[in-house]
């Protein structure tokens, strides 16, 4: 595991930094991530966030510019500490600061440290050795399916899955992490309030209960473009690599792995098509010197894992437990969409066989009908 705690604080310290909790949070209502900036100025210039509260001259002392300290003073007349902590727990957000024990250690590593860390769920993940899982948003359902495999395999073999929550593979990595034996870490780019995608609520309800959603903005804060590429140092931060499956020529995956390579962490990218245009920003990545990766096994070797290919295995057993002609008819799919009109040209004269068969399978758990009448593996 990684080392996630500092060294045991005194007492009279433990104490000052639980009071100054509800204050730090008051003060993240304010100036959210711009708080970060401020964070060891404030403590060294007044030593608690309690003390700098209270007092008045504070906006002078800290260089705001006129602009900046009627806004502050305006708002500051609004919020009460404990009220605002209160409103946070009535809606199920909990919330550890930098300067608790508990704050991860690796994210006190990075560039811009977050000064809070709002969540739902099990913080004790945190400590848990972590694998980002990134990708595109319009995901092909090779790239899905990809996403799936690789997550659960993975969580079966004692990572804790990263992603943004985005739809297509951050969504599907979710998915498949859940599905494992492990569990899974959403960074989210808004308050955890302000679900952004809406069509993912059903899939961060189930986060919260079993794995932990986390978000350095404020509750109440709306999911703006530029919060995304922001968040992303936090994926990247709390994983030992990150992993892209497909992604643009110009994607915000690209960015987490720029944030990788910068925190020394390991970059890893599935191939894909040469002519897909979701494949270019993986294979530029190949080309760069990102390992390539065929097996869940080639990143499990890679960051020192013996592996277990449970997921494998499984389906594996699956497969060799169908009947000749079930086989037959499951050979001639792939992980790309195949019609039923290829199939029934294929098997002429067999539709009702050939349709009895495709459901059998389905039941089975190896193929999935997708819209418009097609059939992928799974």
């Amino acid at each position: 595991m990684n080392e996630v705690f500092d060294k045991e604080q005194a007492p009279k310290e433990q104490a000052r930094v639980e009071q100054d909790r509800k204050y730090i949070l008051a003060f993240h209502k304010i100036f959210s991530i711009n708080l970060n900036n401020l964070y060891e100025r404030i403590k060294q210039s007044y030593g608690s966030f309690e003390a700098a509260w209270q007092a008045e001259e504070f906006p002078f002392r800290m260089g705001l510019t006129k602009k900046q300290t009627e806004a502050f003073v305006q708002l500051k007349k609004s919020i009460d500490p404990e009220r605002l902590e209160e409103e946070c727990f009535r809606k199920k957000i909990n919330y550890v600061t930098r300067s608790e024990q508990r704050f991860p250690f690796l994210l006190l590593q990075i560039s811009d440290i977050p000064c809070i860390l709002y969540y739902c769920g099990e913080i004790s993940l945190l400590a848990n050795n972590c694998l980002a899982i990134v990708g595109s948003r319009q995901a092909t359902v090779y790239g899905l399916k990809q996403a799936r495999v690789f997550a659960e395999e993975l969580s079966n073999n004692e990572l804790t899955i990263v992603s943004g929550l985005a739809r297509g593979i951050d969504a599907a990595a979710h998915e498949g992490a859940l599905t494992g034996k492990g569990s899974t870490i959403a960074v989210l780019g808004a308050g955890l309030d302000e679900l952004y995608p809406r069509e993912n609520r059903r899939l961060f309800q189930r986060i919260c209960e079993q794995g932990l959603a986390l978000s350095e903005f404020p509750p109440g804060t709306k999911p703006l473009s530029h919060h995304f590429p922001i968040r992303n140092r936090i994926i990247s931060g709390l994983s030992s690599g990150v992993f892209v499956i497909e992604a643009k020529a110009r994607s915000g995956s690209l960015i987490t792995c720029d944030l990788a390579l910068e925190q020394g962490k390991e970059v890893f990218a599935l191939p894909g098509v040469v002519t897909s245009p979701n494949s270019i920003g993986s294979l530029r990545l190949i080309q760069q010197g990102a390992k390539l990766v065929i097996y869940p096994q080639d990143i499990l070797e890679e960051l020192g894992y013996e592996y277990r290919a449970e997921v494998y295995n499984n389906q594996k057993a699956k497969i060799e437990d169908i009947s000749k002609t079930e086989k037959r008819i499951y050979n001639l799919l792939s992980w790309e969409p195949v019609n039923i009109d290829l199939l029934l040209e294929r098997n002429m004269g067999q539709e009702e066989m050939v349709l009895r068969i495709l459901l059998e399978l389905e039941l089975k758990g190896l193929i999935k009908q997708l819209p418009g009448k097609y059939y992928v593996r799974v």
